[in-house]
């Protein structure tokens, strides 16, 4: 979901060994909770009001289960391959953000399925380079913790981009904290006293101009997916070839929608 996943994080190569270590901390500790009796109850409570995830959880009479526990709610929705797939993997994320606060053991849930698009917004972020973060341990942490608060302050809340959303949420708040470390360092520069500061709001007001603007022209009659990749692609910095990954799509449609979608936005 929304990045690399987690088969792949052995591999990354702009994380240290020492770096790594909160991730597979939280692998190893999903392993027991995701299975547990308490983890398994509150799957079933919000399987109740969905019907897409009561297939999932509960079957059929004539097709068992495929997803019994939260565990393997997680491993479904990192097999995803396709775009249908990985819309109706997306869609869950989307039902268990508006049922986050029937368990509290729904959050950790989502925190689990959306750690591959954590990780790749560390990366993107340079796993804090620059920041008051002792390591990129230290970073991955905060990252985690931002991301329990925005599950936590966006509870209830029926998000159509759930994934997108959280992600760009966390990515944003990350970045604030980051740019004002960053501030701080450079009082010696000739540069007036504000003038970063003025420019660290700007970025941070413009990518929210832009997706409240997205959200206005998919009302106007933008394609859904044109918004899609916009957002994606401006708003949480991927670039097309990532997207590709991430969608299993062609990279020339993708282009295609890109640029359809900005003739619109500067219409």
């Amino acid at each position: 979901m929304g990045g690399a996943t987690a088969g792949s994080v052995q591999g990354m190569p702009a994380a240290s060994r020492h770096t790594l270590v909160p991730i597979e901390q939280l692998n190893a500790e999903w392993h027991s909770v995701g299975r547990s009796p308490a983890a398994v109850r509150a799957l079933h409570r919000v399987a109740e009001r969905d019907p897409a995830l009561h297939f999932l959880v509960h079957g059929s009479a004539a097709v068992p289960p495929p997803c019994r526990s939260p565990y393997d709610l997680v491993e479904h929705m990192r097999r995803a391959r396709g775009r249908q797939s990985r819309e109706e993997a997306a869609a869950l994320i989307r039902v268990l953000l508006r049922e986050a606060g029937v368990d509290t053991l729904v959050p950790r849930l989502l925190v689990q399925a959306l750690l591959p698009g954590l990780i790749t917004v560390a990366q993107k972020l340079q796993w804090g380079r620059g920041g008051e973060w002792r390591d990129g341990a230290d970073f991955f942490s905060e990252a985690l913790t931002t991301a329990w608060v925005t599950i936590e302050d966006w509870s209830g809340q029926d998000r159509p981009y759930a994934v997108l959303d959280l992600l760009s949420a966390i990515r944003c708040r990350l970045r604030r904290q980051l740019m004002r470390a960053k501030e701080q360092r450079v009082p010696l520069r000739p540069l007036h006293p504000g003038v970063l500061a003025s420019l660290s709001v700007r970025a941070e007001t413009d990518l929210e101009e832009l997706s409240r603007l997205l959200i206005d022209l998919q009302h106007g009659g933008m394609g859904t997916e044109e918004v899609q990749v916009l957002y994606a692609h401006h708003v949480l910095g991927y670039s097309i070839a990532e997207l590709a990954s991430v969608t299993g799509r062609d990279r020339r449609a993708l282009y295609a929608r890109r640029d359809r979608g900005q003739r619109r936005l500067c219409a």
